[in-house]
């Protein structure tokens, strides 16, 4: 019995990670941190806007681009 082993392209990975962090980015009460809030979230839109049009959360972009991969092998 041969196992598969499925990984998410770098790109993908990067994505994903990218958009769990920046949420929590936003959130911080850190006033260094309010300084980039604009850019942060101007990211996130680009990063959900680009890869579907109903994505709002990051486990929604793991799930769209789990479908869209590993559905196509």
């Amino acid at each position: 019995m041969s196992s598969k082993f499925r990984f998410y392209p770098a790109k993908s990975q990067i994505l994903i990670r990218t958009a769990s962090f920046l949420p929590k980015f936003i959130a911080l009460d850190n006033s260094l941190c309010t300084l980039f809030t604009n850019d942060a979230r101007r990211q996130l839109y680009n990063i959900f806007k680009q890869s579907g049009t109903n994505i709002k959360t990051a486990r929604q972009l793991r799930n769209a681009i789990y479908v869209n991969f590993f559905d196509n092998l």
